[in-house]
């Protein structure tokens, strides 16, 4: 007969240094180091974390700053404060209130910022709700897509989904107004604000105020904004 082994914790209270491996739960508060090729089930950190390699974590929750030098992937992932992952992330759920950066590409189903995200690669989620910035170098591609601008200017190569929802959220603070730039939009139900891109094509486009686009191609129906400059409107 058979037993499985059952895993240790991992605790780290202050500084300290631990080696990778498979554990149950980690958890860190004070300034943490976690060696190459953890596994854990559960982690939870307090202040500051560091992994020196790739991550599989089933539930992270952060609270403070953290980095993965190499690819994280997680179940669920709870940020409040700052996230860095210097490959690539995958997830279930992401749920972030600060700001993250993932060196190169990023999937998963759920994602939901309230901040910042910046995405080296390709972002590809099934739902994506952000408000605040997010600046993606490759495709952004979702089902849901649905951004409200806080502040800064946020950059996306392309955009890509079915449907697809730019607008302005004005903050209390006295922060540069949110904008979005983009080389490419396309999707089913399209509407933008505060938007400059130099394609745009959908099925329903509605362009709102503050946008300059180059052109727009679409099937059903276009709606422009007197606020916002559209150089070519075209019914495909």
């Amino acid at each position: 007969m058979e037993t499985t082994k059952k895993l240790s914790h991992l605790k780290m209270y202050g500084a300290g240094h631990a080696s990778g491996g498979s554990y149950q739960n980690v958890s860190i508060k004070g300034e943490g180091t976690v060696g190459e090729g953890l596994q854990s089930e559960r982690c939870r950190i307090f202040g500051t974390g560091l992994f020196l390699g790739d991550a599989e974590i089933n539930r992270l929750k952060i609270f403070g700053e953290h980095e993965v030098a190499g690819d994280l992937s997680a179940r669920s992932a709870n940020v409040i404060g700052t996230l860095k992952v210097g490959g690539s992330m995958r997830f279930a759920t992401m749920r972030l209130k600060g700001l993250a950066e993932i060196g190169n590409g990023a999937a998963g189903e759920q994602c939901h910022i309230k901040g910042s995200l910046t995405v080296g690669g390709d972002c590809e989620t099934e739902l994506l709700h952000v408000t605040g910035c997010i600046n993606v170098a490759g495709l952004l591609n979702a089902g849901d897509i649905n951004i409200h601008l806080r502040y800064d200017r946020s950059r996306v190569k392309e955009i890509g989904g079915t449907s697809i929802t730019v607008r302005r959220k004005p903050g209390f603070l006295k922060r540069k107004a949110g904008t979005l730039s983009a080389e490419l939009i396309e999707g089913d139900a399209i509407y933008l604000e505060y938007t400059e891109a130099d394609i745009v094509r959908g099925k329903h486009v509605e362009i709102g105020p503050g946008c300059k686009i180059g052109k727009i191609e679409y099937q059903t129906s276009c709606k422009s904004h007197e606020k916002s400059t559209v150089q070519e409107h075209i019914k495909i």
